[in-house]
């Protein structure tokens, strides 16, 4: 091997060395969860009912881990540096059993992936879970079709079909998570009272 090709392999490995040190590591995404609410519904006495919470159905973007964004009515946008820490569907659903289970309202509840049997299904479709931009802000919508089903005969007892929003201090990842928690426990409060009153009038 002459010299001149010892030096070109010298300099392509010198070179090789130093591209694994120009380009920075990206950090890994922060995981975000909803936070537990302020306040809850507390029921005296629950009904006798097992209930099963259906994980939320939804279509892309919603059924991913993005946080999502719609600065326009007709563009959506994934926040960088921060996901969901499971899929949006799957937050809300562990979200919504959380809170029946807090409250008291039903003897037994269950999320879809339990082996047990229940007498009632919370079937919900998800199609708003984002913040919008807007002239006085940044708002956090969530909107939320609900449906309580008796499982054995399959028949709709109740509809509830709810859009609650919250308005964001700002734009910031932090305020953002504020909102969409408040939102939240304002859906998870509605839905648990709901779901409860529609076993008196069924």
């Amino acid at each position: 091997m002459t010299k001149p090709s010892r030096g070109i392999f010298a300099l392509a490995g010198a070179l090789a060395l130093s591209a694994c040190t120009v380009f920075p590591i990206p950090e890994a995404p922060r995981l975000m969860e909803l936070a537990p609410p302020a306040d809850r519904n507390v029921f005296d006495t629950p009904r006798s009912a097992a209930l099963r919470v259906d994980t939320p159905l939804a279509s892309d973007p919603l059924d991913s881990t993005r946080v999502l964004v719609k600065p326009t009515p007709y563009e959506f946008q994934a926040l960088a540096g921060a996901r969901w820490r499971d899929s949006i569907p799957v937050v809300l659903r562990d979200y919504l059993i959380q809170e029946f289970r807090q409250s008291g309202g039903f003897t037994s509840v269950m999320t879809d992936t339990s082996p047990a049997t229940a007498g009632l299904t919370l079937v919900t479709e998800l199609t708003g879970f984002h913040a919008e931009t807007r002239a006085d802000g940044t708002t956090v919508v969530m909107h939320l079709h609900t449906e309580l089903m008796e499982n054995r005969s399959r028949k709709s007892l109740c509809v509830l079909d709810q859009r609650e929003e919250a308005l964001a201090a700002s734009a910031t990842l932090d305020d953002l998570m504020s909102a969409f928690s408040v939102a939240a426990s304002a859906l998870s409060t509605d839905i648990t009272r709901w779901s409860r009153d529609c076993l008196a009038d069924a």
